[in-house]
């Protein structure tokens, strides 16, 4: 995920579309992992 987010230069919509969840799902999922 963290390398996700990297590649796209931090931006959360875009991770989030390319890792196939949105973008509430990533943060809830940085927040389970304390990221």
């Amino acid at each position: 995920i963290l390398n996700v987010i990297e590649k796209n230069n931090g931006n959360i919509s875009k991770s989030a579309k390319e890792l196939g969840i949105t973008r509430t799902a990533l943060y809830r999922r940085l927040n389970k992992y304390d990221i």
